[in-house]
């Protein structure tokens, strides 16, 4: 019996040139992939830490500030408050602390030297506990701007001002300024003009981002929210006739308006303009007291004050005195203000201040030089440019809304610090927001549940690219099938 391959004549028989076995049916083309190179796209936006469906990032946010913002009227409750929640915070963060704390360690030697002062320090007991406060009040900071949802941060701190500012407008008062053409000024919960102008700027600097990120994220209500509350704390800051804090605002405002653009401009654009910002901060450092002079100008002309800023220049006068004592490590943080020390007593008393506390000389870098010394002012200095740089990297590198909100709120402290005391009181909310600035600079904290899904989205993406379909492909076939041509053809 023939087969049907015996049966075919021999020229038109399909021969074996190698191997054997049965031929394969032809495979189909493999679609060919090829990468395509993102040059910037919008940062993830990651869900924030949520325990039964809310949001803990944006509700730590409200309650640590809060008590901060009421502790006139919550007294030592307030610091029992951020005291106990700055470690359950930690607790429920426990997950990738070490990743966190790791690249901004270097902050932690702002409180580490000032507990250290114990050492040195004329009161030991009080620099010690206002060291540990410190170290407490720095965390809760940098807890703050590591949060995974930044944007719940920002509005839930707008939040907690939004809430002073409306008890202060409903049940707050006024007090004599007695200088210059005298009257009244807003005070609001507290006794201190200061204080209020001080809040209700630091919350219009936050509610302006609020509304730009409602407009941004398509949330109106946010928006509605963000512009209620810039009406509030622009009547609160012009009703207290701070001169700190207006030109504060008015320097945070300059940087909001000038880095939110860059937002969404190319990186050698942002690069150019952060640097000029960059410059300005360092800028303020260098010639603090030109510009400390530029405000008792200023506060004379616009809020007709006294020249000497309500006294300000004779605390300087006395403050000279107690550096020259201690020059190079100070007294011993907080040793100063304590009751029972007598040029403390008498600096009270002539300023009337009947409470016997929450006083400062009203100056960043002369408070920092009677507590600390030239020691302990070189090494803040130190870190805030290092936090400085840092943070204007990661702006330029991957810029959002919720960075800008973190600039201005440094930009505005650090224009108050020839005026005001900033960035060293524990459990104040300027400390507190400072610090968070300087941690902004770093990577946000990710969860390891995050991190594994990173890594699978990774493996996938090198799955499906040229390279590794490369690799993948099967060698060719042993078998090759051609048809013999007839003997005439050859």
């Amino acid at each position: 019996m023939t087969s049907a391959w015996d049966a075919k004549p021999r020229d038109m028989r399909i021969r074996r040139i190698r191997g054997g076995g049965e031929t394969e049916p032809p495979r189909p083309a493999r679609p060919r992939v090829t990468q395509v190179q993102v040059i910037e796209q919008t940062p993830h936006r990651e869900e924030g830490l949520r325990i039964a469906g809310v949001d803990v990032d944006g509700v730590f946010a409200v309650a640590l500030l809060a008590p901060m913002l009421f502790v006139g009227q919550l007294g030592p409750m307030a610091v029992a408050i951020v005291a106990g929640l700055t470690p359950l915070y930690l607790f429920l963060r426990r997950d990738g602390l070490f990743k966190l704390f790791l690249p901004r360690s270097f902050l932690f030697l702002v409180p580490a030297f000032a507990i250290f002062s114990v050492v040195w320090s004329t009161a030991t007991g009080e620099s010690l506990r206002y060291g540990i406060e410190l170290t407490i009040t720095v965390i809760a900071g940098l807890l703050l701007s590591s949060a995974r949802n930044q944007e719940a941060v920002v509005r839930g701190i707008s939040l907690a001002f939004l809430s002073y500012v409306v008890a202060s407008i409903f049940f707050g008062g006024y007090v004599g300024i007695g200088v210059g053409m005298g009257g009244e000024a807003f005070s609001g919960l507290s006794e201190s003009k200061n204080l209020l102008a001080d809040i209700a700027s630091t919350g219009l600097v936050a509610s302006a981002v609020v509304a730009m990120l409602g407009i941004q994220n398509r949330r109106w209500i946010w928006v509605g929210i963000g512009l209620v509350s810039i009406g509030l704390d622009l009547y609160c800051a012009i009703a207290a006739r701070s001169a700190g804090a207006i030109l504060g605002l008015g320097m945070a405002t300059l940087a909001i308006v000038s880095l939110t653009p860059l937002v969404y401009a190319g990186k050698t654009v942002r690069a150019a303009v952060t640097s000029m910002v960059g410059l300005c901060l360092l800028g303020i450092g260098v010639f603090y007291s030109t510009l400390a002079q530029t405000l008792i100008d200023f506060g004379t002309s616009i809020f007709d004050k006294d020249p000497t800023l309500t006294g300000r220049t004779y605390l300087w006068y006395r403050a000279a005195d107690l550096i020259r004592e201690r020059p190079v490590l100070g007294r011993g943080f907080y040793a100063f203000w304590i009751q029972g020390n007598i040029d403390a007593e008498g600096l009270w008393r002539y300023f009337g201040i009947d409470g016997r506390g929450g006083f400062t000389f009203h100056n960043t870098f002369v408070e920092i030089l009677v507590m600390l010394g030239w020691a302990g002012l070189l090494l803040i200095g130190a870190t805030l440019l290092v936090g400085v740089v840092f943070l204007i990297r990661r702006f330029v590198m991957r810029p959002t809304l919720t960075q800008v909100f973190w600039m201005g709120i440094l930009l505005y402290e650090l224009a108050r610090t020839p005026i005001e005391t900033v960035g060293v009181a524990p459990f104040y909310f300027s400390t507190a927001l400072v610090f968070g600035a300087l941690g902004a600079a770093f990577k946000r904290s990710r969860s390891r549940k995050r991190e594994r899904e990173e890594a699978q989205e990774a493996l996938a993406a090198q799955a499906w690219s040229e390279e590794a379909w490369a690799a993948a492909r099967p060698a060719p076939p042993s078998l090759r099938l051609v048809r013999s041509m007839p003997e005439d053809r050859r």
